[in-house]
């Protein structure tokens, strides 16, 4: 598996979680799960023992977003509060999740509600002892699809830098999931340009 740039923030995002003791939920695809944990062994995470005890748990693709051999958001999302809560009641801090989006390129059934999901997952969030990083491939998603999830992510991790996008691009759940998806988008980005106020 390549050590690219942003599986060097997936590793830090981990050794954080150790940090803060924190339960974290890995979803595989690019990767094996024997590969994930050859990959973080190698930067020195302690995969076997995080494993052993719980703190670490790997699932693939079709064990949690295409559950049933179909992708539905509503599901995902019950997921995730069913593992944070059980995070919480393990004694743990929080849940902390990542996922590899490649498996939405597939073409499964519902793989076309994804941008849904990631808007929805808006309104789970603050309401939830649960962070989540979601990880898009540049060189495999369209630009059209990345724009999407530019508009529905209020914070990005691009590089090994994360930003605040809760006042640049991000359109929120409310917007963006109206029929007129265009228009709230363009919406935001004017009422973000005219709160920086006039040129001088």
């Amino acid at each position: 598996f390549p050590y690219t740039t942003l599986f060097r923030s997936i590793i830090d995002y981990i050794r954080e979680g150790v940090r803060q003791h924190d339960k974290m939920f890995y979803i595989v695809n690019v990767q094996t799960v024997a590969q994930l944990k050859a990959t973080l062994a190698t930067a020195g995470i302690p995969v076997d023992e995080l494993v052993d005890k719980g703190q670490l748990v790997i699932v693939t693709a079709k064990e949690a977003y295409l559950k049933e051999g179909v992708f539905d958001p509503k599901k995902m999302i019950a997921l995730l509060k069913e593992e944070t809560e059980k995070a919480l009641a393990e004694g743990y801090s929080a849940l902390r999740a990542t996922g590899e989006m490649t498996w939405a390129l597939a073409g499964d059934p519902g793989s076309e509600k994804l941008v849904e999901y990631e808007s929805q997952l808006n309104n789970f969030f603050p309401f939830n002892k649960c962070y989540a990083v979601c990880q898009y491939d540049r060189r495999r998603f369209d630009a059209d699809m990345l724009l999407d999830i530019l508009h529905t992510h209020p914070k990005v991790l691009f590089g090994r830098e994360g930003y605040d996008n809760s006042k640049m691009y991000f359109v929120p759940d409310e917007a963006f999931s109206s029929g007129d998806r265009q228009g709230a988008v363009l919406d935001t980005r004017l009422s973000n340009l005219e709160s920086r106020g006039p040129a001088a």
